[in-house]
């Protein structure tokens, strides 16, 4: 995945602020939406009264107000181990998570027996995305449906993920359908995974798509993979999921979060954490994208 993804730009705006209760500010995301054609939503979000310090390894001391309705992350930072090749999780005294990585076509020829038998569980294949220019055009990773075939031989799960610059909720909507025509008749173990992004150095269409828009696309992609009989999962680092995201309106979807740091200091409930971009896995050459499976919280194995 792509190595700018937990360099993402704050979307700080009115609904923003009033998410995480600090007054930061950034240009590339503003509630104006004059240059995109986005429809009205709902800006009203359901918070519990309390305000939370977190310390995190990306955003530093903040300062977040509480959303009513959303679980928490009640892993335990203490129960993490971590070898050469990964980390694991553990539950009194048992293990208690999966080893995972993502791939795209940048990873090569892969030699998926050497995968497997380097300890991986399962592995989550980019199947394709939407262009950053103002048409979009929606495109296909030319190695997806050869990584799922491959990985599936070789005794692994897989599940997928699609790189989204949706703008409205009709483009997440033929983004989960251009999902499900890539796949076909693939069946998949873990979720499809929305990737919505905000491109940092570099214009998109997404720049200056509103919070209240970027949680409707969400949703909209995420039911849209549900009424196929997919698993849908939002992936996203914290600056995202606490300032772009009204994440009340989205706790039915399982969450893959993204922070590259020793423990996960997300303060809401996750299923899966990408923690590294430069792994190594036996039979991938170059690095690799590092992920881990919570199965405490996750329905799917």
């Amino acid at each position: 995945m792509k190595k700018l993804l937990c360099l993402l730009l704050g979307g700080t705006i009115a609904l923003s602020v009033l998410l995480s209760g600090c007054g930061c500010s950034d240009s590339s995301a503003q509630d104006s939406d004059s240059s995109q054609s986005v429809e009205p939503t709902d800006t009203k979000v359901k918070t519990t009264g309390s305000k939370v310090h977190i310390n995190d390894s990306s955003l530093g001391d903040i300062w977040i107000s509480e959303l009513d309705g959303v679980p928490l992350n009640k892993l335990d930072n203490n129960n993490f181990t971590s070898d050469d090749s990964f980390k694991y999780y553990s539950e009194n005294g048992q293990p208690a998570s999966k080893e995972g990585i993502d791939i795209s076509y940048y990873s090569g020829d892969i030699d998926w027996d050497k995968v497997k038998q380097s300890g991986i569980d399962f592995v989550m294949v980019r199947l394709g995305g939407r262009g950053y220019g103002n048409d979009g055009p929606l495109y296909t990773d030319e190695r997806a449906v050869e990584y799922l075939n491959g990985a599936k031989k070789a005794g692994l799960k897989v599940g997928a993920y699609l790189f989204s610059q949706a703008t409205t909720n009709d483009e997440a909507v033929e983004e989960a359908s251009y999902v499900k025509e890539i796949l076909g008749d693939i069946k998949l173990d873990y979720p499809i995974a929305f990737d919505w992004e905000i491109i940092k150095n570099d214009n998109a269409r997404t720049d200056s798509v509103s919070a209240n828009q970027a949680t409707q696309c969400a949703k909209a992609f995420c039911e849209k993979i549900k009424d196929y009989g997919y698993k849908p999962m939002i992936y996203s680092p914290s600056r995202e999921l606490y300032f772009k995201y009204d994440l009340s309106q989205l706790a039915d979807f399982d969450i893959w979060y993204c922070e590259y740091a020793d423990v996960p200091t997300f303060y809401y409930e996750f299923s899966m954490w990408q923690y590294s971009a430069t792994g190594t896995v036996d039979g991938i050459d170059g690095p690799v994208d590092l992920n881990i499976c919570f199965t405490s919280v996750a329905d799917y194995d």
